[in-house]
């Protein structure tokens, strides 16, 4: 009995260990959700841009080419603006409406009305073009600023090309349907980033209402936008909104370029070919309004500027010779890196790649504070987001008795230094025994002048009474032979 429970349990055991191996498989093998859900936008093509970063948000099909209606009417001011900025044409130039405004453009087509021989400033067209979509506003600007309207749509191609569009064509100035007008929203972008570098530019798309003053063939007109993010009292409304043009055709649908500021940061939005739809109150809704509201939206929630590496980040360390109390030396960031990502990214998959400077000499004390020891570069989700120096997070104070050793040490292993030494010593050695012999001759010296005296005063003594009767020449030879027999010993 014992054992057939003993072997239950072990089947039991087993088949659980089974079923856990094979969850931790599935686990391992399924696709991991994003954690930023795709907003999904409904048109044909979007695209939306942070200008603090240059990064684009989100796309979709953004380098298909579509009509783009009177997006087209971007570039015509763009251009219009340049020639003033050039000093070619001026916002205050007085136009003159000329015969064959209306060129290419369709009866049902936006417009404001312009008579012939109507005058108006450029600066007031402008805002006929952008605020108001008139068509025949854009032939009178193009007019103005080339001369000829062909000539225009000539530079508004080549000026495409400058900016890098690739897929880009214009056969109009205003955008109305043609089979070899065609751009993308990517291409379309590109062209709005260039437009708003021009501060009138970005006046003008940002006018809700507008009224050009009477002139010679008309009473005052009142332009309102045809941009609805920019009315308060209308269901596509957005605060944050800051522009720009909206175009719609039957092939290019519905289409909005808009920009927006929220928080201190910028967002560009490209719309093409979104349709409409029945709102909550039964009245018709433009989807290009309530998308990019949505794309807008979904790019300021989601992101957000994330440092990625800090000033006070200890990244590094490197060892350090010679240095007081210290062996190494840790480095720090000097700058920070930070980037635009999703507001719940994992740091954990942020990615340093160090790059440090001493691999060749080792670094010795001293060191001071903020020394450029390296580089770092930053990765997240193998993108590189910015490189940035590092430095010594703190000094490293020099061991001078150590380096004193440490240097007397190497002077010992030079070849030149050893035989300096070696001579110098056997230079002395010699010194010293001149010195012993010169010593032992002089003591020498002064034993045999000493012993010599002695006796002269025991000869003396001796001889004292002898002497007397030899003469002087007898007693100093004698003398003489006692310090010769002297010097011989």
């Amino acid at each position: 009995m014992k054992n057939f429970d003993r072997q239950k349990i072990m089947n039991i055991l087993m088949r659980a260990s089974s079923l856990l191996l094979m969850l931790a498989v599935c686990l391992a093998l399924s696709p991991r959700a994003s954690a930023l859900e795709d907003p999904d936008i409904q048109s044909a093509s979007s695209i939306l841009f942070d200008v603090g970063t240059g990064r684009v948000l989100y796309e979709k099909n953004a380098n298909e080419r579509r009509a783009p209606a009177s997006l087209t009417k971007i570039m015509t001011a763009m251009l219009a603006l340049e020639a003033c900025d050039a000093g070619s044409v001026s916002l205050t130039d007085v136009v003159t409406v000329k015969d064959g405004m209306y060129f290419d453009i369709s009866a049902d087509g936006s417009s404001v009305g312009l008579s012939t021989d109507e005058e108006l400033t450029l600066e007031q067209l402008l805002y006929c073009a952008l605020v108001a979509s008139a068509n025949e506003a854009c032939n009178v600007i193009a007019t103005h600023v080339s001369g000829d309207i062909s000539e225009f749509v000539a530079l508004m191609n080549r000026r495409a090309s400058e900016l890098g569009c690739r897929d880009t064509h214009f056969a109009n100035t205003h955008g109305m349907p043609n089979d070899d007008h065609y751009t993308t929203a990517s291409d379309l972008l590109t062209i709005v980033r260039a437009a708003l570098e021009n501060d009138v530019f970005r006046r003008i798309v940002s006018t809700a209402n507008y009224t050009v003053p009477a002139t010679n063939k008309s009473n005052a007109r009142k332009l309102s936008s045809t941009n609805n993010l920019l009315h308060t009292d209308s269901y596509g409304y957005y605060e944050y909104a800051t522009g720009i043009k909206t175009g719609s055709t039957d092939a290019a649908g519905y289409c909005l370029a808009a920009s927006a500021s929220k928080d201190g940061r910028e967002l560009i939005t490209i719309v093409l070919g979104a349709q409409s739809t029945v709102g909550d109150d039964g009245r018709t809704q433009l989807m290009s309004f309530t998308e990019t509201r949505r794309l807008m939206e979904w790019g300021f929630n989601n992101f957000a500027y994330q440092t990625l590496l800090g000033t006070t980040d200890l990244v590094a360390e490197i060892p350090v010779e010679l240095g007081r109390g210290v062996s190494s030396v840790v480095l720090r960031p000097a700058e920070e890196v930070t980037a635009l990502l999703p507001v719940d990214i994992n740091m954990d998959d942020v990615v340093l790649e160090r790059e440090l400077f001493n691999n060749d000499t080792p670094l010795t004390a001293p060191v001071e504070q903020n020394t450029i020891l390296g580089r770092v570069t930053v990765f997240y989700n193998s993108e590189e987001y910015g490189t940035v120096n590092l430095v010594a997070n703190s000094a490293v104070e020099l061991d001078r008795p150590a380096y004193i050793s440490q240097e007397i040490g190497k002077a010992l292993t030079n070849k030149y230094v050893r035989i300096a030494i070696t001579a110098v010593a056997a230079l002395l050695v010699l010194y010293i025994a001149f010195i012993v012999y010169y010593n032992v001759n002089r003591a020498r010296r002064k034993a045999v002048a000493r012993d010599l005296a002695r006796r002269r005063v025991e000869e003396y003594n001796s001889t004292r009474d002898t002497t007397t009767s030899k003469s002087f020449e007898e007693i100093e030879s004698m003398h003489r032979k006692m310090e010769e027999m002297g010097r011989r010993k």
